[in-house]
């Protein structure tokens, strides 16, 4: 990897250390949720004012949109989110926050800032725009070439 061996190698390690914790609660003391139902949470919260669709969102997050849909109804069962359709559009399901779940979300996201995030933003935080532009650059080109959509990953072990 040469000039890009502690990059990978730390990305690696993050993937590695991260995954255990994806079908386990987050926040055990309030509801149970998973990390990926919480990252289904916090998209619904992200996207909730631009109307998108369950559809956007699940390939947004890259997981098949039957997953997104368990998470979600998880997410309805608790009373943190509310889907509804568009008058217009009756096919397209939306999401929003309820007031419990904006709560809960404000209460739990502070903790999560506080006890995982605040230092790798500090760090992100010293980046100029153009080069946060160019980390941002990177880590979509890294998601594009696992996309499934691209068939990039299953090219390559034919190949193998």
């Amino acid at each position: 990897m040469g000039r890009y061996r502690e990059l990978i190698d730390l990305l690696k390690k993050y993937i590695n250390l991260f995954s255990p914790f994806i079908n386990k609660s987050v926040i055990e003391k309030r509801l149970k949720l998973t990390t990926q139902q919480w990252q289904t949470f916090e998209c619904i919260l992200e996207y909730e004012d631009e109307n998108k669709n369950m559809v956007y969102m699940a390939d947004r997050m890259g997981i098949k949109k039957s997953a997104f849909t368990k998470f979600v109804k998880v997410l309805l069962n608790y009373g943190l989110v509310e889907r509804y359709q568009q008058k217009s559009n009756r096919k397209n399901i939306l999401l929003k926050a309820t007031e419990k779940g904006r709560i809960y979300y404000k209460d739990c996201s502070q903790i999560i800032l506080e006890s995982v995030w605040k230092e790798p933003f500090a760090a992100l935080d010293k980046l100029s725009d153009e080069n946060l532009a160019i980390v941002i650059d990177f880590f979509t080109k890294i998601v594009d070439e696992l996309d499934p959509k691209n068939n990039k990953v299953e090219d390559l072990f034919k190949l193998l």
